[in-house]
């Protein structure tokens, strides 16, 4: 794999999938978001029993990049990033994701595609897309509800508010876990270890009857954000909030 995307998979059937664009803080940036894709395709080649995605140890994930937020005003591409949300949603084996660091808009996104979901006491967790002036997007709207309840979901997407996770710790949240940095991959491999002892077959029927509904939730989420981004994105306001945000870079 590229030294952006690194994939392990281990002989008793443990995928390691590790986002480590340490320059750009695992922005989407086009070249990202395929070899992202890429790595959980030959992941699927591999057959796993499960995998475990993982980022940086300050930040898994951290949404778009500017540039493919100003092609978005100028309505030259289109969002490309929901093929993340899909192949997550769509992978034949469980997927835990193991967030030591910080994870915001589509990094969080990403988190409620999966399986389980291990967080951070010390790391902040939010989606900013209403921050940057559009409306949430990679199915944003109908997934994230699942991992931090409905109010809290409301709150993040209408405010941009990043929670802690000691705070989150405290709500009545879905993640599986939230412990200090230091021991979510630890926790991570754990589950992942209980997982691979189990016949690979009746996994992959029960993930397959397990994510039927996030799969019908996704196919909802597209048509209602490409509606709403279509507007949004053509809003002058958009424009000058993205050039505000992202000044100097």
């Amino acid at each position: 794999m590229s030294e952006r995307i690194a994939l392990e998979v281990r002989e008793d059937g443990i995928a390691i999938l590790r986002m480590q664009d340490r320059d750009k803080k695992n922005l989407f940036s086009d070249d990202f978001i395929h070899e992202l894709v890429t790595a959980v395709e030959r992941a699927e080649e591999a057959r796993p029993k499960v995998l475990v995605l993982a980022g940086l140890e300050d930040v898994f994930a951290a949404g778009a990049e500017k540039k493919n937020l100003m092609d978005l005003c100028d309505g030259t591409v289109h969002v490309k990033d929901l093929v993340i949300s899909e192949k997550l949603v769509h992978a034949p084996f469980p997927v835990i994701a193991a967030m030591e660091g910080h994870a915001v808009g589509g990094g969080l996104v990403m988190a409620a595609c999966c399986d389980m979901v291990i967080g951070a006491r010390e790391s902040r967790y939010g989606v900013v897309f209403m921050g940057l002036g559009f409306t949430p997007g990679m199915g944003c709207t109908k997934l994230l509800q699942g991992l931090v309840g409905n109010q809290i979901a409301n709150e993040m997407m209408f405010t941009a508010k990043r929670f802690r996770g000691s705070e989150l710790a405290g709500m009545n949240v879905s993640f599986n876990y939230i412990v200090p940095r230091a021991e979510v991959m630890p926790k991570a491999m754990s589950i992942a270890m209980q997982i691979a002892e189990k016949n690979i077959d009746s996994i992959y029927l029960l993930k397959y009857a397990l994510s039927a509904e996030k799969k019908k939730l996704l196919i909802e989420a597209r048509v209602q954000e490409d509606f709403m981004h279509r507007l949004s994105f053509g809003f002058p306001e958009t424009r000058r909030t993205i050039e505000e945000f992202y000044a100097g870079g």
